[in-house]
């Protein structure tokens, strides 16, 4: 096993490459598809014929890579009093359900634990502790569940 010193130093390492090497994708991928926008006349239909869209092929020295422009997302979900969902439900018709589900239940509204576990103590006084605990992620043996994180971000250089 190597020693902590070495793994921390190759971590940060590997981190800041991974960082640099994501933004710079990025930005080809944003360059690529402005390209493709702008040779709009050499696109093609796609190769599925059930699919909406187009394909251009940007050239590299030694290979094309097909540049897809899709016509046919569809929405994952629709609020339920939205003007989207009166809309679509109105071109369904009775076949609304057919495809789209009513989903209820209820989503964390804070960003992480630490945030929700002050406000649950700003509001419930006492009885957050067992408020806490009863929201706790448990997982099929009640065994509460647990992340490990290595905080890279904040890593700082030591004092001397």
């Amino acid at each position: 096993m190597r020693p902590i010193k070495e793994l921390v130093d190759r971590g940060l390492e590997i981190v800041a490459s991974q960082k640099a090497l994501d933004a710079e994708l990025k930005k080809i991928v944003t360059e690529l598809e402005q390209h493709g926008l702008e040779h709009a006349a050499h696109h093609e239909d796609l190769a599925d014929a059930d699919r909406d869209g187009k394909r251009w092929f940007a050239n590299g020295t030694a290979v094309s890579v097909p540049v897809i422009f899709t016509a046919d997302k569809l929405v994952g979900e629709v609020a339920a009093k939205s003007p989207k969902r009166v809309e679509i439900e109105a071109a369904a018709g009775r076949f609304f359900r057919a495809f789209f589900k009513p989903v209820s239940g209820y989503v964390n509204l804070f960003k992480d634990g630490k945030q929700f576990r002050k406000h649950a103590h700003e509001l419930l006084g006492d009885e957050a502790p067992a408020f806490i605990t009863a929201c706790v992620a448990r997982d099929k043996n009640g065994i509460a569940k647990s992340d490990v994180k290595i905080l890279w971000d904040e890593a700082k250089k030591k004092a001397v």
